[in-house]
């Protein structure tokens, strides 16, 4: 075989894993791409997140890991965060942080993996190998009117935004190509842009959302539900 028709065979196989729903024939077509180019980096990186997703951990770290083994990967900051969360998922905190601070070294204020740290960081002072659930209210009192600053995560709003689901989204974040869209995100909320006064569900003053129909908010307040009307 050509090595042109080789290539787009592996591309039709990649596409059909992704397009799959059951995790039995995603990895199926993966493994059929990797067994024509073992060191494809998109379907090395897909079958990783089949297994991270599957909660296979340590498979999921090895092909990471072969990855950044194989070097051409120009910004391998996702697939550090990829690792760090397998390892913590596996109990290796100290490797996980190791993980972690890589991803920082390249971009240091990247919300996500600040958010990564913290918790690793935590678990490590706690001496605990396992996730302490954060307790949060989302109880308003009755009556009260919404004023809170409560915005999604820019990781989230980005895969409703720009992506056709989550898994979507963390196969483009996990080759770097997100960036510019979670930029795009990320300064119209600072700039206030993104607020319940663009939201999908903001009507003269109430939030539209199901469950919280009638509630009284502020224009200029944001809560985990917030969708752009516009975007």
């Amino acid at each position: 075989m050509a090595k042109d028709d080789v290539s787009k065979t592996v591309e039709r196989y990649i596409a059909s894993g992704r397009s799959e729903k059951d995790a039995g024939r995603k990895e199926h077509y993966f493994k059929m791409a990797l067994q024509l180019q073992p060191k494809n980096v998109h379907a090395l990186n897909n079958m990783a997140l089949l297994f991270q997703q599957e909660h296979k951990f340590r498979e999921a770290v090895d092909l990471y890991e072969k990855i950044l083994s194989i070097g051409v990967v120009a910004r391998p900051y996702p697939v550090y965060y990829n690792i760090s969360l397998c390892l913590k998922s596996l109990g290796n905190l100290e490797g996980a942080k190791t993980y972690i601070n890589r991803a920082l070294a390249i971009k240091p204020d990247d919300e996500i993996f600040l958010e990564l740290k913290e918790e690793i960081v935590d678990l490590l002072s706690s001496g605990s190998k396992e996730s302490v659930p954060r307790i949060t209210s989302n109880t308003t009192e009755i009556g009260a009117v919404y004023d809170e600053w409560d915005a999604p995560a820019v990781s989230t709003l980005t895969s409703q935004i720009y992506y056709a689901d989550w898994n979507d989204y963390k196969y483009h974040r996990g080759l770097g190509e997100t960036d510019l869209h979670e930029k795009v995100i990320r300064d119209k909320l600072e700039k206030r842009i993104y607020c319940c006064n663009s939201c999908r569900y903001f009507s003269a003053g109430t939030c539209r959302k199901k469950g919280k129909v009638g509630r009284k908010v502020l224009p200029d307040s944001i809560c985990k539900s917030f969708f752009p009307a516009k975007h």
